[in-house]
């Protein structure tokens, strides 16, 4: 069965442009590929950040929005080398995801293995508000 990157889940909204934002200033050079699903317990979002150091990643949550932000570093090369092709996206990333209400915002669980991270968020919303920022293991 093919998937299809669509996502049939309305309430989920992302704040990811079309295109990488390259904008002067704006800090931000690309942005990850991300799934959202559901579960019985709760909300995965996984999102691949491959190449990425675990203290390069910065993950809060205010209200029911996720935030991942972070770093991809290019590795040094000689100055003669010249690009056949050039896909990876190197420098900071940011991404945004409004998750659904009834989580609990405060179970946030985040774990990054081999270039995917995964945050999980349980059902049952405490009503805990305010910005919080998640450890990831």
């Amino acid at each position: 069965m093919a998937s299809s990157k669509i996502s049939t889940a309305v309430h989920f909204v992302t704040t990811r442009p079309q295109a990488p934002i390259k904008a002067a200033g704006s800090g931000v050079a690309w942005v990850p590929n991300m799934d959202v699903f559901t579960h019985d317990g709760g909300v995965v979002v996984k999102a691949e950040l491959a190449g990425i150091r675990r203290e390069d990643l910065t993950l809060t949550v205010d209200g029911n929005r996720l935030r991942i932000r972070g770093i991809r570093r290019d590795s040094p090369r000689s100055a003669e080398a010249r690009f056949l092709m050039m896909e990876i996206d190197y420098g900071a990333f940011e991404a945004a995801v409004e998750l659904p209400a009834g989580l609990d915002m405060t179970s946030a669980r985040a774990v990054y293995l081999n270039g995917f991270l995964r945050v999980e968020f349980s059902r049952e919303d405490t009503g805990a508000s305010g910005p919080q920022r998640i450890e990831v293991s």
